[in-house]
């Protein structure tokens, strides 16, 4: 007996858009921007389909798709900016590893700017730039001026994997061990698109990190209504706490949240979850390179360990009414030593010479990225539900 009802599978079906709209808008959000050069298929499928897709981003976001001959960038601005949104990684190593690594780039994107398209530079033209935009001084031999060295090395080839410069002779690696070394560089049509435009009058008035802040917090209320702050969270954020939303969102969750779901489900291949005190978006299937939760690694097998630990000890770790449970840091450190105990023989060798304080500092990272915990005042923090989405253990013989 076929229990499906056929008009609803056609339904369903039509209402669903061109799998050629899904893939799209998975890639703009997955992409920094698509680039003609890198990926030319790509590139014509958005163009295309240009149309829907604009408006699309438009109605749900309020997000511009910003596109020319060569570029396409979906403009993705976060209701809150979170630490890990801006972690940049060339061969698994950190771009930015200082404040001083973010002002250095900034200052190359200012370079830039006075350049032309295809216009040839060199790497000393950047040095003495930096130096020219410092109010201090800017070294570059011996022991400080190695580690600006070494800075302006990863920076330049996180540039070059971004495609804002071309390398035209030399290589920029061999400025690490000597500051006498020279490469031939050159601007590319990109670099004027990789930062956000914003209105001059603004920029002007800022004079500090809290006056650009409350700038997006503005924006954010102004711009964009309750529904598309709380698409930007769902696609942008590992989980949406309800708690952290204003009343405004929550009522639109409780009243349109079959909207949502049906949104989801008719341009993505995401699931909408929504619980009493969160929400997310969940993929089925995984694609190689994927950042995602849980990922194939043993930080992560810990963290799931983690959260099967405290859900299966509920009168020693009770929870809230929003499921959160508030641990010490010395608890955290015994249920990892208590863990380490239980499982080390199936720990990759790293995990097991960790000592305790490093493999806390890690799991604790790894939490905190996906928005599973959060320091709520000095040493005391708080596990978030989201980790308790997936726990599990190790099969016992």
């Amino acid at each position: 007996m076929n229990i499906f009802n056929k008009v609803d599978l056609e339904y369903d079906k039509n209402n669903q858009v061109k799998p050629v709209i899904k893939e799209c808008i998975y890639e703009l959000f997955e992409r920094f921007w698509v680039l003609r050069e890198n990926d030319e298929k790509l590139f014509y499928q958005i163009k295309d389909n240009e149309h829907e897709l604009k408006r699309f981003f438009r109605d749900t976001f309020r997000y511009r798709l910003v596109s020319n001959h060569e570029m396409i960038k979906l403009e993705k601005i976060p209701v809150k900016p979170l630490s890990w949104m801006g972690e940049k990684y060339i061969n698994s190593v950190p771009v930015f590893k200082s404040a001083k690594d973010f002002a250095f780039f900034f200052r190359i994107l200012a370079f830039l700017e006075g350049k032309s398209v295809d216009q040839q530079f060199t790497l000393k033209n950047i040095c003495d730039a930096i130096s020219a935009f410092s109010q201090e001084q800017v070294v570059w031999k011996e022991g400080i001026g190695y580690q600006n060295r070494l800075s302006l090395v990863r920076l330049l080839k996180y540039m070059v994997k971004m495609s804002l410069i071309k390398v035209i002779d030399q290589e920029i690696e061999d400025f690490t061990g000597n500051d006498n070394h020279d490469v031939l560089l050159e601007r590319t049509p990109h670099s004027s698109y990789f930062m956000r435009m914003f209105p001059q009058e603004e920029v002007e008035n800022w004079k500090g990190l809290r006056d650009f802040l409350r700038y997006m917090e503005r924006e954010n209320q102004e711009i964009a209504d309750r529904k598309h702050r709380y698409y930007r969270r769902l696609f942008l954020e590992p989980v949406v706490y309800h708690n952290e939303l204003s009343e405004e969102e929550r009522d639109y969750i409780k009243k349109f949240y079959v909207g949502v779901e049906n949104t989801i489900y008719r341009y993505t291949d995401l699931t909408y979850e929504r619980y009493k005190s969160s929400s997310l978006v969940v993929k089925t299937d995984y694609v190689k390179g994927e950042k995602i939760y849980p990922a194939d690694n043993m930080i992560t097998k810990i963290a799931i360990l983690m959260g099967n630990y405290l859900y299966t000890r509920p009168l020693a770790f009770p929870k809230n009414e929003r499921n959160e449970i508030e641990l010490m840091g010395e608890e955290i450190a015994t249920v990892l030593s208590n863990l380490r105990k239980e499982y080390k023989g199936s720990w990759t060798k790293k995990m097991k010479d960790y000592k305790l304080e490093e493999l806390q500092k890690e799991v604790m990272s790894e939490l905190v990225m996906w928005g599973f915990l959060e320091e709520k005042s000095e040493n005391i923090y708080v596990i978030k539900e989201g980790i308790f989405r997936f726990v599990g253990d190790y099969f016992k013989d």
